[in-house]
Formats: C-alpha cells, sequence, structure tokens
C-alpha cells in the first residue's frame, strides 16, 4: 500500500474519567460516595475510606475532562468524541475504547440504551455523524465498511459471521498495521445497515451474570469503521479508520462469585488488562521494548497505543466505598497513559483500496456490455438484411440463439454492475439548504468542543504556575514574616512528600497483591502442565511423542504451538507383544512396580469384601419346656374340641399343619406362658406382709 507520508506530530492519548452513580445495591449496602469531580478544571478526588493518616485520606488526579454521573451522553459525544469521528472523516485512524472495573458502566458508555431519552452511546452517536457527514458532501464517492469481532478466552471471534471456514489469525503489515486475516467485511449503504450489524454482533456477543453486574462482558468487543473516500475520477483515495472498543471489565473472585467457567474467563480477562497495563506504562516510562505480543489485546490496539492513531481513553469508574482499591488502579493507569504520544498520520493518496477496484470494476463491465449491445445490434441488422434472401431454417434458428443468449448476457452484466454501484455511496443526498445549515451545526460544536477543551488545559496551567507567582509577588514587611511564609511553604512540601511517599507505598501493595494473583494463577497453570506431563509420560509411546514434536512449530502470530496438518495422521497404536498399548515407561517400570503391569481385567475374579454379619439363629429352648408346651396344646384341643377343616386338594398330605404353623403356635404358646408367669409374681408381690 503506497501513501504520501504527511507531516506528523507527536499527539497525547487523551484521557477522559467518567463516575458512575450509587446504584440500588450499593445504597442497600450503606456505601458512601468517596468521588468528588471538578469538570471545569479536569481534576478528580478520592476520598479513602480506610485512611490513618491526614496524607492518605485524598487522593488528586488531574484529566484531560471529568464527567460526573449527572453528564449526559450527548455532552460526553460533542465535548470528546465529535473531534475525533471528524478526523477519521478527513482520512486519520481514531480509536476509542472504554476501561474500568466491572459494573462502571462501561457498555452504557460505548453502546448505551433505548430506555430512555438521551441513553444512546458513543458507538451510534458516530454511526450518525458519518452518514450525516456523507449525505451533505457533495462530489466524493464512499465505500463503507464494518468489521465486529470479539476475544474471547485469547481467542479472536468473528461477531458478524460465527462459522469460518479459516481460521482468525492475527497479520502485521506495514500498510496496514496489526490486522485480523479472514476476518468478513460488511458493506453498509446507509447508516441502518450499521445498526443492523451492531445488533448481529451484540447478539452473538459472550456475556453473563455475576454478583457485580447482571450482564457482565465476558469478553473484548472490538467494531471497526473504514472509509474509503474518492473525490470525482480520482486515482487515489484517503482511508478513514475507526476502532470502537468495549473492554472487559477487571474484576476479582471475590466480589463478583465467580467459579467454574466465570473464573476461567475472569482470569484471561485480568491477563490481557495486565498486559494492557504493562503496555501503558512501558510507553509512559519511553522504554525501549514495549510488551504488545504479550496478548492479543494490546497487539490489536498496537496502533492506538504509540501508533498512528489518535486516541481517547474513557476511564469508567464507580463512586462506592468498596470499590476504592478497584477505583484508585483504574485512575492511576488512566493517568499513566496520559503521557503515551501517538503519531497520527493522513492515510492518503492510498492506491491499493477496495474503491478503486470497484471503480475499475465498474468502467471494464460498462465497456462490456456496450460491446455486446453493439456485437447484437450487428447481429440483428445482419439477420435483417439475410432474412430477405433465401436461408436454410437450422440457420435462422442457430442466429436467433445467439442473440437471445447475448441479450441474457448483457442482462447478467447489467444486474453484477447495478450491484457493484449499489455499494458504493454518493455523498450530497440532502437538500443545498439542509447541508449548509447542518454544516453550521457541526462547525459549531467543533469549536465548542475544543474551547471547552483549551478551557481546561489553561485552567490547568494556572493552577501549576500559581504557587510560583504568588512566591515571587509576594512582598514581605520583616524577617519574621518571611519565616512564617517559608515556615507554611515547607509544610506543603512536606506533605506533598509526604503523600508521594504514601503513593509510591500503595502502588507498591498494589503491584505486591497483582504479584501474587498472577503466581496464583500460574502455579494452577503449571499443576495442569504436570497433569498433562504426567498423562503423556504414562500414556503416549516415546516414538509417538517424538513424532508430534517433531511436527509442532510456534507460530508467532498466534502465539501458540501449531501441529503441521499436511504431515499429521493418527496412526493406531502398537501393542508391543502386551495385552493393549504401553509406553515405554510403563515398559521399563512394570517388572518392579506391579502399578505399571499389563493385566485383562476380565479375566481376574472378583475380590468380595470380608462379611462383618451372622444369619439369625433362634434362641435353644428347653425340652422340658417343649414338652410341657406339647401337653398344654393337647388338652386345649381336647377340651375345646378343635377341629380343622382342610380344604378339599389338601386331603391326602402327609401333614395338615405345616411346619411353621407348628412353630407359629409353639411360640405363641410360650408368650402366653410367659404372661402367666408375670401375672403370677406380681401377684405375690402385690400381698400385703404381716
Amino acid at each position: 500500500m503506497d501513501k504520501t507520508i504527511s507531516v506528523s506530530t507527536n499527539e497525547a492519548v487523551q484521557v477522559i474519567v467518567r463516575c458512575r452513580p450509587l446504584s440500588q445495591k450499593e445504597v442497600l449496602a450503606e456505601n458512601k460516595n468517596i468521588i468528588t469531580t471538578f469538570p471545569n478544571r479536569g481534576v478528580i478526588e478520592v476520598q479513602n475510606p480506610r485512611a490513618r493518616t491526614e496524607n492518605e485520606k485524598t487522593k488528586l488526579f488531574t484529566f484531560d475532562a471529568v464527567y460526573d454521573w449527572n453528564s449526559s451522553q450527548q455532552t460526553l459525544y460533542d465535548e470528546t468524541v465529535r473531534p475525533l469521528v471528524s478526523s477519521v472523516l478527513e482520512g486519520y485512524n481514531g480509536c476509542v475504547f472504554a476501561y474500568g472495573q466491572t459494573g462502571t458502566g462501561k457498555t452504557f458508555t460505548m453502546e448505551g440504551t433505548k430506555e430512555f431519552k438521551d441513553g444512546e452511546g458513543i458507538i451510534p452517536r458516530a454511526f450518525e455523524q458519518i452518514w450525516a457527514h456523507i449525505n451533505r458532501t457533495t462530489g466524493v464517492e464512499f465505500l463503507v465498511t464494518v468489521r465486529y469481532l470479539e476475544i474471547y478466552m485469547e481467542e479472536i471471534r468473528d461477531l458478524l459471521k460465527m462459522k469460518h471456514m479459516k481460521a482468525l489469525e492475527l497479520r502485521e503489515d506495514n500498510g496496514q498495521g496489526v490486522y485480523v486475516t479472514h476476518l468478513h467485511s460488511q458493506t453498509c449503504k446507509n447508516e441502518a445497515d450499521m445498526f443492523k450489524a451492531m445488533r448481529i454482533g451484540n447478539h452473538n456477543r459472550t456475556t453473563a451474570s455475576t454478583n457485580m453486574n447482571e450482564h457482565s462482558s465476558r469478553s473484548h468487543a472490538i467494531f471497526q469503521i473504514v472509509i474509503e473516500m474518492a473525490e470525482g475520477k480520482s486515482k487515489s483515495v484517503k482511508v478513514g479508520k475507526l476502532n470502537l472498543i468495549d473492554l472487559a471489565g477487571s474484576e476479582r473472585q471475590s466480589k463478583t462469585g465467580a467459579t467454574g467457567d466465570r473464573l476461567k474467563e475472569a482470569t484471561k480477562i485480568n491477563k490481557a488488562l495486565s498486559s494492557l497495563g504493562n503496555v501503558i506504562y512501558a510507553l509512559a516510562e519511553n522504554s525501549a521494548h514495549i510488551p504488545y505480543r504479550d496478548s492479543k489485546l494490546t497487539r490489536l490496539l498496537q496502533d492506538s497505543l504509540g501508533g498512528n492513531s489518535k486516541t481517547i481513553m474513557i476511564a469508567n469508574i464507580g463512586p462506592a466505598t468498596v470499590n476504592y482499591d478497584e477505583t484508585i488502579v483504574t485512575l492511576r493507569y488512566a493517568y499513566r497513559a496520559k503521557s503515551i504520544k501517538n503519531q497520527p498520520i493522513k492515510n492518503e493518496d492510498i492506491k491499493n483500496t477496495k474503491l478503486l477496484e470497484l471503480q475499475q470494476e465498474i468502467e471494464r463491465l460498462k465497456k462490456l456490455i456496450d460491446e455486446k449491445n453493439k456485437g447484437i445490434e450487428l447481429t440483428g441488422q445482419i439477420e435483417y438484411e439475410v432474412s430477405s434472401e433465401d436461408e436454410d431454417e437450422c440457420e435462422k434458428e442457430e442466429k436467433v440463439k445467439k442473440l437471445e443468449l447475448g441479450k441474457v448476457e448483457v442482462s447478467e452484466l447489467s444486474k453484477q454492475l447495478k450491484s457493484l454501484e449499489n455499494q458504493m455511496v454518493h455523498g450530497g443526498n440532502l437538500v443545498d439548504s439542509v447541508k449548509e445549515n447542518e454544516l453550521k451545526i457541526e462547525h459549531q460544536k467543533l469549536e465548542i468542543a475544543a474551547r471547552k477543551k483549551r478551557e481546561i488545559e489553561i485552567q490547568q496551567k494556572i493552577e501549576a504556575e500559581e504557587e510560583n507567582c504568588f512566591e515571587l509577588k509576594q512582598v514581605f514587611a520583616s524577617l519574621q514574616q518571611e519565616v512564617d511564609f517559608k515556615r507554611d511553604k515547607l509544610k506543603r512540601l512536606h506533605a506533598k512528600l509526604q503523600s508521594v511517599k504514601q503513593e509510591i507505598k500503595d502502588s507498591h501493595e498494589e503491584y505486591v497483591k497483582s504479584r501474587k494473583e498472577i503466581e496464583e494463577s500460574n502455579d494452577a497453570a503449571s499443576l495442569q502442565l504436570r497433569k498433562r506431563f504426567l498423562i503423556i509420560d504414562n500414556f503416549v509411546p516415546t516414538e509417538e511423542r517424538t513424532r508430534l514434536l517433531n511436527l509442532a512449530n510456534f507460530d508467532d502470530n498466534q502465539d501458540n504451538w501449531i501441529l503441521n496438518k499436511e504431515h499429521f495422521k493418527l496412526v493406531r497404536p502398537i501393542a508391543h507383544n502386551y495385552r493393549r498399548p504401553i509406553s515405554d515407561f510403563a515398559i521399563q517400570h512394570c517388572q518392579n512396580n506391579s502399578k505399571y503391569r499389563v493385566e485383562n481385567v476380565l479375566d481376574l475374579k472378583l475380590d468380595m469384601p470380608l462379611r462383618t454379619t451372622q444369619e439369625y439363629v433362634y434362641p435353644a429352648i428347653c425340652p422340658q419346656i417343649k414338652a410341657f408346651v406339647s401337653n398344654v396344646i393337647t388338652q386345649e384341643s381336647q377340651n375345646n374340641h378343635i377341629v380343622v377343616k382342610l380344604p378339599s386338594h389338601s386331603i391326602g398330605m402327609k401333614s395338615a399343619t405345616s411346619k411353621l404353623e407348628k412353630e407359629g403356635k409353639y411360640k405363641q404358646a410360650i408368650r402366653n406362658i410367659v404372661e402367666v408367669h408375670n401375672q403370677k409374681s406380681r401377684q405375690k408381690s402385690s400381698r400385703p406382709v404381716f
């Protein structure tokens, strides 16, 4: 891609801080507001709820702009994002990304909501501004394409086309920068097409519920708009690229209650955001090495941070007491990002673009259609001349068929031409008077935004130089007055020193905490790695392991190991004259350790457990008692003349009473005897003693 390099100037990353209101959940938990904003000065003040000394009580941060919970979506967009989108329409690269803890309103800032008026976020307002500019620009042809992707668990997914035959990989080119291969690109002809693409992508995006956010984004989403612009018959175009990024929020497991898949997602999210923080720190310190390759997110943001782009970082924070630590970390990251310098260059006089390819294809189709039409007319004239003469019927039919085929080809080419022309958008669709009014309003909004930015910068410079000027203008009437003044100055400087020392201490504590979390995640990863090595050593034959290692190559673009599929064929493992395939490690140890011996479990007998119970044995009965009981039963039968009636089918049986029935009678008789004996004993004990 050829490019005429414009004069580039270092432009700092613009950092904006936005604070949301207290949520109902935080109010019910009796959390207090610890944030105080000063929008006119671009200053934010944070109260430390756990302060032990005066130096720890408050922390001040200065940014390009600060917005509190009363700020509107329209104000935020007009004052910060609108000038950036105007630069993109002039041919610059632009990037807007929201950063912060989970549940601080990043998605609301970027996408907004339709539940109430003025709820639209940055992305839909950018759509509106882009198409308003296209509709009022005359003499320019536009080609607008959009892409929508997410980074989920360090895997790139295309949100506009979920099923891909080819892998999505990161590549780097001198002209394009870092880009994703085989990413689906959708052409848009109006604002509605962009909204449709965003709805499809949001439907496919990965979200879940946590304790801190009911609809928590579990991935980093990037909506990319590419605008190609060509004036008249020009053979070169300008290209503007706008990246609108909604990052997943940093989170801690103790607050979100994440487990299982949610915990794995949080680990990957925190790792990517930690890499982003390292990149910001390295750029702020002008380090020789910038760790862009630590994650796919930082690689995609390579142009936006320290590269060819105008960038706005919107840091979202929460005002609740419980979120103090996360708020301070976010503000520190944002404060470091202020010192990052980009080198934005206008992308103009570019030769290899889709718009130029479309224009060339349209010209080719027009010429082809003209040639076909001329051929059809010539064939028609010849047919008319020949028809007056004697001619075979077969020759006439062949010429008619050729004529019809020519017309069909012209029709198909016309359809292709119309389809290609529909992809391009011709500017200037509004009435002249309306265009003029809209153009004036747009210029006024840009002027207001620039004036607001200058006012904040001037106010910050005045505050920075106010103390020095005050000291120079100070006139002392006596030495004591000068001593008192310098004593007060010494106290102020000492307080600043203590504040800086406390800041260093807090930063160190945060570093130790982050390092501990990273070490824990590394330990968990090492445990998984050891488990896999154990499986490989015990179950994968040595020659198979060696073969796979020879096929594996490390891909720098994917930052992962891949197998050479051309030579990779799954071969059935060999048993080596054993009952089943085993590893060489097991073969070596099977002689001394029975754990590694191969046995066919189907040939083994089951080892039954030891029995801990016994069969029930009835108590032994004395023969005298048995005889006594038999006599009692006989006497009762004779006295009561008991007659046992047997059914007809039981006649001829050896015994009319079964053994079980006899045992039942014996037991009943014994119980009767025992009851009689007990009753007699009670009667004897109840007699009076004389």
